[in-house]
């Protein structure tokens, strides 16, 4: 039997990112985080019985910042602990690059998402208004958030799968628990949705 899940798209996207592996999941009870970047955010409800968190990109990092009650394991999708590089994480992005993209959001917002986008591997059209708050909240947090030690603490119930040419330094190194290097960007929900759909299916057997 398949976990409910909790799904957590990354920047720049939209609840609607997660439809075409979901199709590949048919029958499986899915809770899915609408951030706001396009419209009005969504934020369900905690499944009241055992669930699965799954993230994408930076969603990966706001789960592990989050306290996830109930939850039995992660699956993290081109995911990471921290983003932005610091002294002791020197694989992270400048932060001048975000900072950067802070000033720009403000002036030409849909310039920079469509650029961010395309960098991530796709042109398909911005799925909405762009949403300037929310969206340069959305920045600071890769600017500013470290989730190592709680990756570290959900030790072997956080797997991972990443593309081995996915243009963030962060997303290619993965975790030091179980987990998928294979080929492919940073959209592996979106460009093999039903290979994220079995990697899902095969921890959630593992769990339930």
């Amino acid at each position: 039997m398949t976990l409910p899940l909790y799904l957590m798209h990354g920047w720049g996207f939209d609840a609607s990112f997660w439809t075409p592996m979901l199709g590949h999941l048919a029958g499986v009870e899915a809770s899915v985080v609408d951030a706001g970047y396009f419209g009005v955010p969504s934020r369900p409800l905690f499944p009241q019985t055992p669930y699965l968190a799954i993230g994408h990109s930076a969603g990966s990092l706001s789960l592990l910042c989050q306290d996830l009650p109930g939850c039995e394991g992660l699956v993290l999708f081109n995911g990471f602990a921290r983003f932005s590089a610091a002294a002791d994480f020197p694989d992270g992005v400048p932060v001048r690059v975000l900072e950067r993209m802070r000033r720009q959001l403000q002036k030409s917002p849909e310039a920079v998402l469509t650029d961010f986008r395309k960098r991530c591997g796709t042109d398909e059209p911005l799925p909405g208004p762009a949403v300037m708050e929310r969206l340069d909240v959305g920045l600071e947090k890769l600017l500013l958030d470290d989730a190592r030690e709680q990756a570290a603490r959900w030790g072997d119930r956080l797997h991972w799968m990443t593309g081995q040419s996915d243009p963030f330094p962060p997303a290619r190194l993965g975790f030091a628990s179980p987990g998928s290097i294979v080929d492919g960007g940073h959209l592996l929900p979106l460009t093999e949705p039903a290979l994220c759909a079995s990697f899902i299916r095969q921890w959630s057997i593992r769990h339930g």
